[in-house]
């Protein structure tokens, strides 16, 4: 079985300690797809600063040079990085192409303000993963992005605004039931 993630420096593991700088040398095995992968064998096809198109392309490269079908997991970033269309299409097209090659996939995204410019109505909404709300009154209490539940929580942070170690883990336990019911159901 091979797990292959997408996603901007949240996936890719910046400031965790295998990984401290996010750029060249290596992506972090403590990223909550790399734990949900487990002793598969893992693919990280994102990098950090990536656009929703650019995930979208380094996963569309990483299908294809794999042998056989792959699982993938999708954490969508933010769409200020695209142009609004762009973004929108990105996700889109991506899914279609999941579900016409019969690639098991699910998705997440670090702010749940996607949807802002997304019509998730277009979308298999049952094949995302959305964060619980903080308990607290003053956040919102619609279902977050991974990096909105990680603040709200209180988890660690980095001194460049990356989620560490202890949220991955978290994020992992929490999406694990999920992805082994949606994802692994197929092996």
């Amino acid at each position: 079985m091979i797990v292959i993630a997408g996603g901007d420096s949240m996936v890719w593991g910046s400031e965790l300690r295998d990984s401290p700088h996010g750029g060249p040398g290596g992506h972090s095995r403590r990223t909550f797809p790399a734990l949900l992968a487990g002793d598969a064998d893992y693919v990280c096809a994102a990098y950090p600063g990536y656009s929703n198109y650019e995930i979208a392309q380094g996963l569309q490269t990483a299908i294809k040079d794999t042998a056989g079908i792959p699982i993938v997991i999708v954490c969508w970033t933010w769409p200020s990085r695209d142009k609004i269309y762009t973004s929108s299409r990105a996700i889109r097209e991506f899914e279609q192409e999941c579900l016409y090659r019969q690639i098991p996939y699910l998705f997440t995204c670090v702010d749940n303000c996607l949807f802002e410019v997304v019509d998730h109505s277009k979308l298999d909404m049952s094949r995302w993963y959305l964060f619980p709300p903080a308990d607290e009154e003053h956040n919102t209490r619609t279902p977050r992005g991974f990096y909105q539940w990680a603040v709200e929580n209180k988890y660690s942070i980095g001194p460049e605004f990356h989620p560490l170690e202890d949220a991955h883990l978290d994020a992992a336990k929490l999406i694990k039931e999920k992805f082994n019911g949606m994802v692994k159901k197929d092996y």
